[in-house]
């Protein structure tokens, strides 16, 4: 710029029309487009023309901008280009981190499960499983464009809801499954969502839930979750019994729904009854008046408990249950708990101090041993399965 005219120097005029006829090209090479839908681009270099007098005809500099040109001809040639009744979604751009093929399984801790079921959050802790089967490449975070795509659209073997329902969810499960913004959610990890859902410690084992049963109803969902809690209790030696207004506590799935959702997974349900003193009218009001309805009197026609032909008297013991999820392995379990125990520490909010006697053994040493200690406790151990297969008998100490 000449300073006693204010006028700008013809140097600096030539440069500006210069750059202008620079970016008219490059515009009207973006609008281009072969018959495949690729973009023709110029095959000279952009930096083989430009004036000498701006300072371009070092060999030194143009030897470093040559170096990067290729770089970006080829990003030039990887840009779409769109006719002017495209959109963007007939051919979507790709965003990062993509969500990758999904799991045919997801791990589930039981006790998740049963926080889930208690915290009313069956319908959010779907989308956090499925989002951690979508994870196979351990990102932890996702962006919300990509699981609308991947959750909601009718053409997807994994969609659950529409979009407005997905926001709700997502919103719903914020500080409890992940956080979000705008764009993305990062998924929290497994001892920050027990302790979200006030589950104190992680036990029994982790089993494997198909994914597939996941993406159903959202009953047939919290079907899944409370027969994932029975598989991750359940052993193949011994079934604990468990009342079912111990599992409506637990579960906060009331005892009508229970049934239901038994039926509906196919769990193996057991029948459990315990055998007392021989009869007499003694002993039948006595034990009437505690286990009131549930009493009966049992006939031993085989001699199993004694003399063949002899009374005694019964009653009926809350049901043990199969699992129908099989195990995995715990992994990092104990890790889990010492952070979960930290967050308890903490004061994470909902931590829950419920415990639960044990009062069913597998033979009548530990049994025993309880009764001993809690001489008020009404404690069993298993002697024998029954004749018909469908039942076990229990002993009361």
């Amino acid at each position: 710029m000449d300073g006693s005219k204010g006028e700008f120097s013809p140097a600096l005029l030539a440069a500006q029309q210069y750059l202008l006829e620079r970016r008219r090209q490059l515009t009207k090479n973006k609008k281009r487009k072969t018959e495949n839908g690729k973009r023709l681009t110029d095959d000279r270099s952009p930096f083989t023309s430009l004036l000498a007098h701006l300072g371009w005809g070092s060999e030194a500099l143009t030897a470093v901008l040559r170096n990067h040109s290729p770089q970006e001809q080829d990003n030039l040639h990887n840009e779409q280009v769109f006719d002017e009744d495209e959109t963007a979604v007939s051919h979507p751009a790709p965003s990062y981190p993509t969500i990758t093929p999904q799991a045919q399984t997801v791990k589930l801790y039981p006790d998740i499960a049963r926080g889930m079921l208690r915290q009313e959050q069956a319908a959010a802790g779907r989308l956090w499983l499925l989002c951690r089967s979508l994870d196979g490449a351990g990102q932890g975070w996702f962006r919300i464009a990509n699981l609308r795509r991947t959750l909601t659209t009718d053409t997807s073997s994994l969609r659950v809801c529409g979009w407005r329902q997905l926001r709700n969810l997502l919103n719903q499960g914020n500080g409890i499954f992940w956080t979000r913004d705008k764009e993305r959610i990062w998924l929290k990890s497994a001892a920050h969502v027990a302790a979200n859902l006030r589950v104190e410690k992680l036990t029994g084992k982790p089993v494997s839930v198909p994914v597939k049963a996941l993406t159903g109803k959202i009953g047939q969902v919290r079907a899944q979750l409370y027969a994932a809690f029975h598989s991750g209790r359940a052993r193949a030696a011994q079934r604990q019994p468990i009342a079912r207004d111990t599992l409506a506590e637990l579960t906060g799935v009331g005892r009508r729904t229970q049934l239901a959702y038994e039926s509906l997974t196919g769990m193996a349900v057991q029948h459990n009854y315990a055998i007392g003193a021989p009869y007499s009218a003694e002993t039948a009001e006595k034990h009437a008046w505690h286990q009131g309805q549930a009493t009966f009197v049992f006939q031993d026609s085989h001699g199993t408990q004694g003399r063949p032909g002899r009374s005694y008297i019964a009653w009926q013991l809350p049901n043990s249950y199969g699992g129908c999820h099989p195990h995995v392995a715990k992994g990092r379990q104990r890790r889990i708990n010492r952070k979960l125990a930290d967050l308890v520490t903490k004061g994470a909010p909902g931590n829950n101090k419920e415990r639960f006697p044990k009062r069913y053994y597998p033979d009548g040493k530990q049994a025993v041993k309880t009764a001993s200690r809690h001489p008020e406790w009404a404690v069993y151990w298993w002697r024998q399965r029954a004749g018909n297969g469908r039942s076990d008998l229990w002993q009361q100490i």
